[in-house]
């Protein structure tokens, strides 16, 4: 998977990506949320206690 494109704002994020189709949407999307929380974590502790679980919206 590649991004190719995107731009951030206040409460969400655009991004245009490459992707093989082997690979579902929701597995991107899973895969996506995992990966930038974890960094998130790392980078900023304090967000963890704040947003323990509920830090993406469902959808």
């Amino acid at each position: 998977m590649r991004i190719l494109k995107g731009s951030v704002s206040k409460d969400h994020v655009h991004m245009l990506i490459e992707y093989p189709p082997s690979q579902s949407i929701s597995e991107i999307v899973q895969r996506l949320k995992g990966r930038t929380w974890r960094r998130l974590q790392q980078e900023y502790p304090e967000l963890q206690k704040r947003y323990w679980g509920h830090f993406w919206a469902i959808g």
